[in-house]
C-alpha cells in the first residue's frame, strides 16, 4: 500500500509539469494577439492626441504627412506649415510600436518552422528597427540641414518593407498556421499593396501635390 501512494506521489508533479508546458504555447499566442491589439491602439491613440494638439495650423489628414507629426521644430517644410506640439507623444508612439511588434513577432515564432520561423524573425528586426528609427530621428527642416533626415527615411523604407513582406510571407503559410485561405490570399494581395504604395510615396516624395499626401 506504501508503495502503491508514493508511486502516486512521484506521479503527480510529472502530471503538473506536462500540463504546464503543454499550456504554455497558448498563452503565448494569447499574450502575443494582446501585444498586437495594444501596439495597434497606441498607435491611433498617439496619433490622434498628437494630431489634435495642432492649433496654427491645424494639422490636416488629407495635406499632412504623419512624420509632421513627430517634427520637433516648427517650420514651413516642402510647402506645409509644420508645428507639432506634442512631438515627443507621436514619437514615442513610433518606438512603442516597434518594440510592442517585435516582442509579439518573438512570441509568435512558434507557429513556424524551418527556414520561415528565420525569415519572420529577421522581418519583425527590421520592421521594428525601422519604426524604432522613425521615432528617433525626424522628418523636419533641421533634420534636413544636419542630415539626420536620413535615418528618418532608412527607418521609413525599413518599416514598410519589411511589414508588407512579412504580411506576403504570413499569407503564403495560410495551410500551416490554420487560416482560412481567403485570409491568406487577403494578407498577400495587402502586402503587395503596400510595397507597391511604399515605392509611389518612396519616389514621389517632395512632388505630391497638397491634399493627396
Amino acid at each position: 500500500m506504501t508503495n502503491h501512494n508514493t508511486t502516486l506521489r512521484q506521479a503527480q508533479p510529472r502530471t503538473s509539469a506536462s500540463s504546464t508546458h503543454q499550456s504554455s504555447p497558448e498563452w503565448g499566442l494569447a499574450a502575443a494577439a494582446l501585444i498586437l491589439i495594444a501596439a495597434v491602439l497606441e498607435y491611433v491613440v498617439t496619433e490622434a492626441i498628437t494630431a489634435a494638439a495642432w492649433k496654427t495650423p491645424v494639422y490636416s489628414y488629407a495635406s499632412n504627412w504623419i512624420s509632421d507629426l513627430g517634427a520637433t521644430d516648427c517650420s514651413t517644410f516642402q510647402g506645409r506649415e509644420v508645428c507639432s506640439p506634442l512631438h515627443d507623444v507621436m514619437n514615442s508612439g513610433f518606438i512603442v510600436q516597434g518594440v510592442l511588434f517585435l516582442i509579439a513577432s518573438i512570441l509568435l515564432l512558434q507557429l513556424f518552422s524551418g527556414a520561415s520561423r528565420y525569415v519572420s524573425l529577421v522581418l519583425a528586426l527590421i520592421y521594428s528597427i525601422g519604426f524604432i528609427l522613425v521615432g528617433s530621428f525626424h522628418r523636419s527642416t533641421a533634420a534636413t540641414a544636419n542630415g539626420t533626415v536620413t535615418f528618418h527615411y532608412l527607418g521609413a523604407f525599413m518599416a514598410i518593407l519589411g511589414g508588407n513582406i512579412a504580411a506576403i510571407v504570413t499569407g503564403f503559410q495560410w495551410h500551416r498556421l490554420e487560416m482560412p485561405r481567403w485570409y491568406g490570399r487577403l494578407s498577400i494581395g495587402l502586402g503587395f499593396l503596400g510595397i507597391a504604395c511604399g515605392v509611389v510615396l518612396g519616389t514621389t516624395i517632395g512632388r505630391i501635390p497638397s491634399g493627396i499626401s
